[in-house]
């Protein structure tokens, strides 16, 4: 009966995993969906002998070929886009946010240029998970 159970399951799952690949989704939503920590395998498991055999199922063996093949078609349209990009970027801001972020880069040290670059290498969801667990950096831009 679990094996029964099991087997659906996994149907269920590589069904959904064609559905998300068909509609488009990326490598790193399908990871967060399957495997992060809310995933949708991480129901399928309460202890450490469940993990370890679900971990070796053909499910997820398959999922994680799934995901790895997303990954390749990620990296490559990601290095067809580098190739037609010229490396500049032009934005119009206020005159205010202009004059700070130039102070700012002084009082860093470092160019305008760089001072941007570094502030646009972190997501926006990396700045948020700054955000919510750090309260040094919370008073900091408060």
């Amino acid at each position: 009966m679990v094996q029964r159970q099991s087997r659906n399951q996994g149907k269920e799952l590589l069904d959904e995993a064609a559905q998300l690949v068909k509609k488009g989704i990326d490598a790193v939503a399908f990871s967060e969906h399957f495997f992060g920590p809310s995933g949708r395998l991480r129901s399928l498991w309460d202890t450490d002998e469940e993990r370890r055999k679900l971990v070796n199922s053909r499910t997820y063996k398959m999922l994680q070929r799934q995901f790895a093949v997303l990954r390749s078609r990620d990296a490559t349209s990601f290095e067809q886009d580098m190739e037609r990009l010229s490396g500049r970027l032009t934005i119009t801001v206020p005159k205010s946010l202009h004059a700070a972020l130039r102070t700012e880069a002084a009082q860093e040290g470092v160019s305008l240029s760089e001072l941007i670059r570094l502030k646009m290498g972190i997501s926006y969801r990396q700045f948020m998970y700054l955000m919510t667990t750090s309260e040094p950096l919370r008073k900091k831009i408060a």
